[in-house]
């Protein structure tokens, strides 16, 4: 698939990059939504385009201390989007970033079931999209451990009130953990426990959950890499059904293997990023096509082959270069 640049649009210089593919958006009207880091990581800021129009609004409050920690945004209805700042503050903004009102999340008893010393599962900044059986579905984190976001909760919200409603975890069975590469270590009564797999992307499709299941660690993948990667649908009583996609094994041969995806708002693909430059694939993204289960190579634009694709909605894909660039592409013609 060759990609041909539409649109080369550039962030403010204060804008550190997005948080990563999974912070931001896009919304049916197709405004891309994002969070991203400012002044150098030290705070957080929305950013929206429309209409090649960028638009900024820093969010001097939200504490940036924490890099796996930051706000999440959810698509809502009537061209609005929210931030979940904490597990107990909820802003509506509408997708020109001007804020309708803030709300305060009831339920946090919901969230205090895994509270560790304390502290309830983070707000790790994955933006929720669709919703799973009523609610809109929010990737938490672990509450002390960072980067292993294993909570998947349920955020229902009206016009003037919004509560946590439910609280889960995908459990180990059905997956191909293999944490150590060696046999009989995840199982037993004394292998190291962990609640459930680490959660990349979630996407509500009303009766079902598209989840990116990015294996059993997530904080120390950098530097061990991972041990699978499974794309699945999880239904409404809960059970994980077949995988979509899946790798696995990596554990058990040489180097470091790792994949990030992201469901793109368009629902056809899934972006697979690779975590190291080592692999089959060279550390270059491949789009799963969720109509045909074939995987593509997309070939970007001249001057943006070392961008990554973040998004797709309509004909557009949206592209980052990690800082302040960002690049609009549809696929080029027969021709092109």
């Amino acid at each position: 698939m060759k990609l041909v640049t539409t649109a080369d649009l550039r962030l403010p210089d204060r804008v550190g990059g997005l948080l990563d593919a999974t912070s931001c958006l896009v919304s049916g009207a197709g405004v891309f939504v994002a969070v991203a880091r400012w002044d150098g990581g030290e705070r957080y800021a929305l950013v929206s385009i429309a209409d090649q129009a960028v638009r900024t609004v820093v969010l001097d409050d939200v504490d940036a201390v924490f890099a796996d920690h930051a706000p999440a945004l959810v698509l809502l209805e009537d061209d609005a989007v929210g931030l979940v700042v904490d597990p107990g503050t909820l802003r509506v903004h509408g997708t020109d970033l001007r804020l309708r009102r803030e709300i305060a999340i009831d339920g946090g008893d919901v969230l205090d079931h895994d509270a560790l010393h304390g502290q309830r599962p983070a707000v790790c900044g994955r933006a929720s999209r669709g919703t799973f059986a009523g609610a809109h579905v929010v990737v938490l984190d672990e509450p002390i451990a960072r980067g292993n976001p294993r909570y998947l909760a349920s955020l229902r919200v009206g016009g003037s009130d919004a509560s946590w409603t439910g609280l889960r975890t995908l459990g180990l069975e059905g997956f191909p953990v293999d944490r150590f590469g060696l046999d009989g270590l995840d199982t037993g009564p004394d292998a190291p426990g962990i609640v459930g797999v680490v959660v990349g992307d979630a996407v509500g499709r009303g009766d079902d959950l598209l989840v990116c299941v990015e294996g059993s660690d997530g904080s120390s993948v950098r530097k061990w890499g991972s041990d699978f990667f499974t794309l699945t649908r999880v239904t409404a009583d809960g059970t994980v059904t077949t995988p979509l996609y899946e790798q696995s094994g990596w554990k058990r041969s040489p180097g470091k293997r790792g994949l990030h995806g992201k469901i793109t708002a368009s629902g056809r693909y899934v972006v697979l990023t690779p975590v190291f430059a080592s692999g089959d694939w060279k550390g270059r993204q491949r789009l799963l096509d969720l109509e045909t289960g074939e995987l593509v190579v997309p070939v970007l634009p001249r001057g943006a082959t070392g961008m990554r694709i973040v998004d797709h909605h309509g004909a557009t894909f949206w592209l980052s270069d990690g800082a302040q660039r960002i690049v609009c592409a549809e696929q080029a013609g027969p021709h092109g």
